[in-house]
């Protein structure tokens, strides 16, 4: 087996997993996107009601308040907090930053179909020597 050969068996291994894993990923960060929306900066009012510590937040026209999550114990402070509302339901709201799931299936998916163009090139190597 010569290296010309060799190279285009492992480019065609490489074409098929980084295409086979990086345009789904691709497309489940459209879906995911689409599905959450964009999500807007707001200011989050933190409160300590009976013990417990609220988050109220206003938009798209109307009040909304919940309690906070373990995840959101450095926020607990009283006071107002940077925070990101769904522009698809209001009363999603997070304080800090927005998910990133989204932004990890992008690299990912252009992580992976990098890999398969690169080793679809490699593999069509025997055509042109």
């Amino acid at each position: 087996m010569q290296a010309v050969d060799a190279l285009s068996l492992v480019g065609e291994v490489l074409s098929w997993f980084g295409l086979g894993i990086g345009i789904p990923a691709l497309l489940f960060a459209a879906v995911v996107g689409a599905l959450d929306g964009r999500w807007d900066e707001i200011e989050i009012a933190v409160v300590d009601r009976d013990g417990y510590s609220l988050a109220r937040w206003f938009a798209q026209g109307d009040f909304h308040e919940r309690p906070l999550r373990r995840s959101e114990s450095p926020y607990a402070e009283p006071g107002w907090h940077a925070g990101f509302v769904s522009s698809n339901d209001p009363q999603r709201a997070r304080l800090g930053e927005p998910p990133h799931l989204r932004r990890v299936l992008v690299t990912l998916g252009i992580v992976f179909c990098s890999v398969g163009v690169l080793g679809l090139i490699a593999s069509l190597m025997p055509l042109l020597f």
